[in-house]
């Protein structure tokens, strides 16, 4: 039989009142009250009915989160930083994925919205801010983080054109004379999706275009082999190029299979990721790559959007800062 508040008031010779405040940790109770009551509800296994508590509160105590997948740990990192705030707050984090189809993405937010989710935090799917006039329906409030910022809701990521200008003159400071540019999302033609890293592209390449500088994007499946093709063509002309990878793990594969071929980073081309992900130190050398600050992006959204759930905040966007940090590769 299921263990209520009711039972455990009348256990302990108290009021329900005094077994809430003992369970929440609020309100004014006497320490050996408390322990007392804690005592006999873990003694009883009591578990706390979510479903009332939610219609007591008009909530349910949960925030949706909607991303394009977890291959990377970018956003396992997010998912982390998130998690533990929410948790202690209070509120569950039901977490799924779109992997960049908008169908998928508006069908799975409907449900969510089906099960009385008390805010969102959504990675969109498109570039497209009119695929969002049905998130203005919601009764929730919805924080963007990173990729594109769609200027209807909170936004809460890095400058993502300013950071890769930044890397690209850091690059060029070393006195590369070609940037190519590594994202393999591209499949050689512009798309809808992955609006962060066409912003990292655009950013890049502003820099390269000002400079007179040579800007070439690698954007297929087989962007290893192709820059194996470029870095041995440079060799034969006696020239270093360097990448730009909008993202630290093409980096890593690039440096790993040139090795195999006999070439090396900073000695035959020069490298630069994004993300700083902790899986590149495994790498024999250290990669030059930009920091995100990606749990400080995972703070500032699940912090942003509990206050405009809880204290009805307004919408904000907020840039996090990043860095550029040199390595053993340009």
């Amino acid at each position: 039989m299921t263990v209520t508040t009711k039972d455990l008031a009348r256990i302990c010779g108290v009021s329900r009142t005094t077994v809430t405040r003992a369970l929440s940790g609020t309100g004014r109770i006497s320490e050996e009250t408390k322990n007392r009551i804690l005592s006999v509800a873990k003694e009883l296994d009591y578990k706390p009915d979510l479903l009332a508590r939610s219609l007591v509160k008009g909530r349910s105590m949960t925030i949706g989160v909607v991303l394009c997948d977890l291959k990377s740990m970018f956003f396992p990192s997010i998912i982390d930083a998130m998690e533990r705030i929410a948790r202690e707050n209070g509120y569950l984090l039901n977490i799924t994925l779109h992997d960049n189809r908008k169908i998928i993405e508006e069908n799975i937010i409907t449900q969510l919205s089906g099960h009385r989710i008390d805010g969102l935090i959504l990675h969109p799917a498109s570039r497209d801010e009119a695929n969002y006039d049905y998130l203005k329906k919601m009764l929730f409030p919805t924080v963007i983080i990173g990729g594109n910022r769609l200027k209807d809701w909170s936004f809460v990521g890095n400058n993502e054109a300013e950071a890769a200008a930044g890397a690209a003159k850091f690059i060029l400071s070393k006195g590369y004379q070609s940037l190519y540019f590594v994202f393999p999302g591209f499949e050689g033609e512009e798309t809808d999706s992955f609006g962060g890293h066409w912003a990292r592209m655009r950013g890049a390449q502003s820099v390269c275009e000002s400079c007179g500088v040579e800007f070439l994007v690698i954007g297929d499946t087989d962007y290893i082999e192709q820059a194996a093709k470029v870095v041995e063509k440079a060799k034969e002309e006696k020239i270093k190029p360097a990448f730009l990878c909008s993202g630290d793990i093409y980096a890593g594969y690039i440096i790993l299979n040139l090795q195999k071929k006999g070439f090396f980073p900073g000695v035959d081309f020069g490298i630069m990721g994004f993300d700083r992900l902790e899986l590149m130190q495994m790498l024999p050398v250290s990669l030059a790559s930009v920091e995100n600050n990606v749990e400080q992006i995972g703070q500032e959204a699940i912090n942003q959007l509990l206050n405009m759930i809880d204290h009805g905040g307004r919408k904000r966007t907020v840039y996090v800062p990043y860095q550029i940090i040199d390595g053993k590769t340009l």
